[in-house]
């Protein structure tokens, strides 16, 4: 029998209106007298889909979840020329500025993954280091045109844009897409109940619609792989500005993909705090959630 996961009621909602009138619906849930985390999801997905991670934070963690721009619980914003990293890390500082004006101010570390790990550290970049720590779950960067990862990284990402173009939009029932992820090779190794939660927290059916629809428009989802396909960020990794934290899928694993090898090569490089969890890819957060809660643990007690 699968497990069917309940996220619980957030103790308070926050929508935010970005410069451009996107809207981004903030959760708050957990301790309210915790240490402070935002938490973000990866492209395509949903924060909601990794309840099985952020579930580890509830009882200590004053925690704040978001969906980027046109994912989630945020309704869709018709210009989908803005649907790209750059907006997402000037939609960060504006969540940023207004939980503080909100729920007050108090030391926050951001907990990202994937693409949400991207647009962490352009904010940082381009605008200042928010944070008092920052986790970023295997993120998927692209080496610069003079390094012998560039290739692949780069071509990952854009094999990734060329797959989510043409991807199914409409859907029957969300357990039609919960098999599809079942049946993907890149998802086999989730937790029970994660294929079915994953559906249905990228699908909405507006009221008087016959099919379930994704979240994220397809076309917003492929520019978002395009336009980190065309950034360097990581020449600009060791000006960061504060305690970093990369934690990584497996370089080792027979599944390995290109940030599991690019994650490795950073390490190196620029001697990151890099803790690899072994026998996981990807979607390391809903393989091993309790492992990598854990590992996300530590560092934030410990800076």
């Amino acid at each position: 029998m699968t497990i069917e996961f309940k996220i619980p009621k957030p103790r308070s909602i926050l929508p935010v209106c970005m410069p451009d009138g996107a809207e981004i619906i903030i959760r708050r849930h957990g301790n309210l007298d915790g240490p402070r985390i935002i938490f973000s999801h990866g492209n395509g997905f949903a924060s909601d889909a990794y309840f099985p991670f952020w579930q580890h934070f509830l009882s200590g963690f004053d925690l704040i979840i978001y969906d980027q721009r046109n994912h989630g619980w945020n309704p869709r914003h018709p210009n989908i020329v803005h649907h790209d990293v750059p907006w997402f890390s000037s939609d960060l500082e504006e969540i940023i500025d207004q939980v503080e004006v909100k729920f007050g101010k108090k030391p926050t570390s951001g907990v990202f993954h994937s693409i949400s790990a991207i647009t962490s550290i352009r904010h940082a970049l381009e605008f200042e280091w928010r944070w008092k720590a920052l986790i970023l779950f295997d993120p998927p960067f692209v080496m610069p045109p003079n390094h012998d990862l560039h290739d692949l990284s780069q071509s990952f990402e854009l094999m990734l844009a060329g797959w989510s173009a043409e991807r199914t939009e409409f859907f029957s029932h969300p357990e039609i897409l919960a098999q599809e992820f079942k049946a993907a090779k890149s998802l086999s190794r989730l937790v029970d109940g994660a294929h079915e939660l994953m559906a249905r927290s990228i699908l909405k059916k507006d009221k008087g619609d016959e099919q379930w629809s994704l979240c994220c428009p397809p076309a917003g989802e492929s520019r978002v792989y395009a336009t980190n396909g065309s950034m360097n960020l990581t020449p600009h990794l060791k000006d960061a500005g504060g305690p970093l934290k990369v934690i990584a899928s497996d370089p080792d694993d027979s599944n390995v993909r290109s940030p599991g090898l690019v994650n490795r090569a950073l390490s190196r490089l620029y001697d990151l705090d890099w803790q690899p969890i072994p026998g996981t890819t990807h979607m390391l957060q809903l393989e091993k959630p309790a492992e990598c809660a854990a590992a996300a643990k530590e560092f934030l007690l410990q800076t």
